[in-house]
């Protein structure tokens, strides 16, 4: 296994297809390291020049009986690798602009981003565009995911024979497609090697992608200081990590068997325990690389025998040029990709599944896909602006208000699918980390005892003084462990009850508008209050709401029989108590989780004949539910043409 420690943690955590087997190729890859070691001739060849003990140790955990002692091979030979300046600020313009000065001397670059989309200012593509504007006369060469798999763009299938085709190209601009599996033996050709590094990649990543060249020549380097994104919920200890899983997969597995009225007893929740311990070691390092992610990979390069100098930042006139081109060129680009998918042709299911089937596509073609895709995630008119907004994160925010709220009564058949399906493929056996993503129960029913909905109402006026408040920062605060397990958001008692109402309103994409400040001059405050968005959520959450409400009358059998006599359940909740340690050691216990049967979700159980509704008859299909986002009761209602939902006028004093 070449580079085995990013094969290994590709298998562990990787979102790519590999995700939706992976229980599979866990259990592939252990019956393969006891094949091979069991076998007389068998050995295993673990390569890399980021190899440590966790690899080691994972291969000898996976050997099960078969005790090996392994022999290890150390290259201790460090070669010069030469000077790599280091460009500060918040922002790459400096070296771009270093870059710029390059290219206008002559010569070859190679430039490396962590970044590929339009919509990303340094990505691969925004960059190329504004390097052709800035020099038409430049041979440029762009090479990312879309690229090499575009049968009518240059760089198709280039991966393969790298070193014949780059000799062609002034600049070459890649993504992380290069970042690893290639070396490029160019001698005398590329006059530097340049990267602009986000905090997405981890940090032997973005060594292993300076080194493609094999060449001694000098590196450009600009990185963020810390990095973007974290393994689980960021904890940067083996045991907070892995007891975060623990408990969420507890608390996911008991939430659905109280709301499913289901077994899932038989469930195998310690699948692969030293493939997760694994998970746990390298996720725990990589979350501690992230908080000082500049520190961390000027650390490896020094070890790596690069002599890291301090790059001269360019002038003030140089650098806000710099960013202006750079922003008019990804403005002007990414508005050409979201017009250019809206105003794609409407393709029917049998061309999507065959797009998503094929490897190499077209630019036209990806578009196509990603219409097709963004109408039947949204159901509604695919428009740019709906383009921007999933590229933004729309999708998961939108879910989570709907699941909240308008689609309260279907999360749990959401969910418990969900959960069949990867038990399903696993045969009976979860990998904790991707079932515990796959799961909003949890994360509704905690934004639901925090009472967040209770801040979207117009016109109510709020300020941090006020008493509820004030209860509201307390909660959350007492809480925060539980919140940033499940939701992912951090709550500090440094944040105001304001700040802390807004992250989590960003979990479902709203905000408290400001209005001024308030009262007298000695003891004035900030007053806020919400504004409903006008933003087709509405509309969205009715084509939801139709989808589910159709799909559950397909599973609910509609009972002839009529009774208004079931008895009334006055107190159905069943708690769920979370105790876990922090990494500090102190215990803290968590927040209750409500399985509410009661009032919020129905009130009184009892079938509802409802006669006369227009010219027909119909009959309820289950009991009343207190539509949240709404306002009202309603209830499901079978007529002849189907299944749909009625407003409960006569329960509107309950």
């Amino acid at each position: 296994m070449d580079e085995c420690d990013q094969v290994f943690w590709h298998l562990l955590n990787s979102g790519t297809e590999v995700q939706k087997r992976r229980v599979s190729v866990l259990k592939n890859l252990k019956q393969l390291v006891q094949n091979v070691l069991g076998s007389s001739q068998g050995k295993i060849y673990l390569s890399s020049a980021d190899v440590s003990d966790t690899d080691v140790k994972y291969v000898l955990s996976l050997a099960g009986e078969y005790r090996v002692n392994p022999f290890v091979i150390v290259n201790n030979y460090r070669h010069v690798a030469g000077n790599c300046y280091n460009y500060s600020g918040n922002n790459p313009k400096n070296l771009i602009a270093a870059l710029d000065k390059a290219i206008a001397f002559g010569g070859h670059h190679l430039l490396c981003c962590s970044a590929q989309k339009a919509k990303s200012k340094w990505g691969t593509q925004a960059l190329e565009e504004r390097f052709r504007r800035k020099f038409p006369h430049l041979r440029i060469l762009r090479i990312d995911s879309e690229s090499v798999a575009d049968p009518s763009h240059a760089a198709f299938g280039c991966i393969a024979h790298l070193n014949e085709i780059l000799t062609q190209y002034d600049l070459v601009i890649a993504s992380p497609s290069l970042e690893t599996g290639v070396s490029i033996d160019i001698r005398g050709h590329f006059d530097g090697v340049w990267g602009i590094f986000q905090g997405v990649q981890p940090v032997n990543s973005v060594r292993q992608m300076l080194a493609r060249l094999r060449e001694t020549v000098d590196r450009h380097i600009w990185v963020r200081e810390w990095g973007m994104s974290v393994v689980g919920n960021g904890s940067t200890s083996i045991g907070g990590l892995l007891r975060s899983q623990h408990v969420a997969t507890q608390a996911n597995i008991a939430l659905l068997s109280a709301a499913d009225n289901d077994d899932y007893s038989y469930v195998d929740q310690n699948f692969q325990p030293e493939s997760l311990q694994t998970w746990g070691k390298r996720g725990s390092v990589i979350n501690v690389e992230m908080r000082r992610y500049r520190e961390s990979v000027l650390g490896g390069l020094v070890e790596d025998g690069y002599t890291v100098i301090d790059a001269d930042d360019v002038d003030d006139d140089e650098s806000g040029a710099v960013i202006e081109s750079v922003k008019a060129a990804s403005v002007e680009l990414y508005a050409a990709e979201c017009k250019a998918i809206a105003d794609s042709p409407t393709i029917s299911d049998a061309e999507l599944k065959k797009l998503q089937d094929t490897r190499a596509k077209t630019k036209t073609e990806r578009h196509q896909q990603r219409k097709a895709e963004l109408s039947r995630r949204y159901e509604i008119d695919v428009t740019p602006d709906l383009v921007e907004k999933d590229d933004d994160g729309w999708y998961p925010q939108l879910r989570m208000h709907y699941y909240l709220t308008l689609g309260r009564e279907f999360l749990t058949n959401r969910d418990a699918k969900r959960a069949k399906a990867q038990l399903e493929a696993g045969e009976n056996s979860i990998w904790k980390p991707d079932f515990n993503k796959g799961q909003l129960l949890s994360a509704v029913l905690l934004l639901e005892n925090l009472n967040l909905l209770q801040f979207l109402t117009p016109d109510v006026q709020l300020r941090g003084s006020d008493e509820r408040m004030v209860e509201f920062k307390a909660l959350a605060v007492k809480h925060r462990h539980v919140i940033k397990n499940y939701l992912n958001v951090t709550i500090s008692e440094k944040h105001t009850p304001i700040a802390i109402a807004q992250k989590l309103l960003a979990k479902i994409d709203l905000r408290l508008d400001y209005v001024g400040r308030l009262g007298k001059r000695e003891n004035r405050e900030c007053v806020y209050q919400f504004v409903a968005p006008n933003d087709q959520r509405d509309s969205i959450f009715g084509q939801w709401l139709n989808r589910d409400e159709a799909s559950n009358c397909d599973s609910v059998s509609v009972s002839n029989n009529i009774s208004t006599t079931t008895p009334v359940i006055d107190t159905t909740s069943q708690i769920l108590e979370e105790v876990v340690s922090s990494p500090q050691g102190q215990a803290w216990k968590g927040l209750k989780l409500k399985m509410r049967e009661g009032l919020d979700s129905a009130g009184r159980f009892y079938q509802q004949l409802v006669s006369q509704l227009g010219e027909a008859v119909g009959i309820a299909d289950g009991e009343p539910y207190w539509n949240v986002y709404l306002g009202q009761w309603q209830v499901w209602v079978n007529f002849g043409s189907g299944c749909t939902s009625v407003v409960c006028d006569w329960l509107a004093g309950v």
